[in-house]
């Protein structure tokens, strides 16, 4: 069993339902938020993270790469993996160290495929 504790934020329920089934079926302890301010809390209430996967357009509020700096306020080294359709975000999400792009439509093992090979995220263990 994987020990390894991510936070998934994903504001389509039915992404967020299929891909962390599929990312818990791998070993891996997934904390699910639907937008940025429940995603703070989820962090708030947890003392471990190994990684964050977000999707960068989470709707009203703020978008995946506002959670990141937040997220990396309290976790510094914390990997992410930013998931979005549309090309600008890949280039801006290109940009931020320790990160990974994944572009939408996409499979979960997708997901699981960078985390594994993200080595920061294999140290933050």
């Amino acid at each position: 069993m994987n020990a390894h504790q991510i936070l998934f934020v994903e504001d389509d329920p039915i992404i967020s339902m299929s891909a962390s089934e599929f990312i818990r079926d791998r070993g891996f302890k997934v904390l699910d938020a639907d937008c940025a301010l429940d995603a703070m809390k989820v962090i708030d209430r947890h003392s471990y993270l190994s990684a964050l996967v977000t999707d960068i357009d989470l709707g009203p509020g703020q978008d995946g790469f506002a959670l990141a700096r937040e997220a990396r306020a309290a976790y510094p080294r914390l990997p992410v993996v930013f998931v979005s359709g549309t090309a600008a975000s890949r280039h801006a999400a290109e940009g931020v160290e320790g990160s990974v792009f994944i572009n939408k439509p996409y499979h979960p093992r997708q997901v699981v495929e960078a985390l594994n090979g993200m080595p920061a995220y294999h140290a933050a263990a």
